[in-house]
């Protein structure tokens, strides 16, 4: 597997991550609740380095950063 297609991968398993946590938190923002709690802890370093960056940053906008970092993997590596 070369490189260009894990970064590819994990980019795209971190972005559903987030859009999971996304809508879970429509329904429920219980920290008690098991499946929104796996998602919390599994996305929380992304939001934490990413609010360190811009301090203001929503979820759509770490979405789309996300997004835009796997366009310019699969084009230009």
């Amino acid at each position: 597997m070369t490189l260009k297609i894990f970064l590819n991968y994990t980019l795209s398993f971190i972005m559903w991550l987030v859009i999971g946590r996304a809508i879970l938190s429509f329904f429920t923002k219980d920290p008690k609740n098991p499946i929104y709690g796996l998602f919390v802890r599994v996305t929380e370093p992304i939001y934490k380095v990413t609010r360190k960056i811009f301090p203001k940053a929503t979820t759509i906008f770490i979405i789309i950063t996300i997004v835009i970092l796997r366009i310019i993997i699969v084009k230009y590596l």
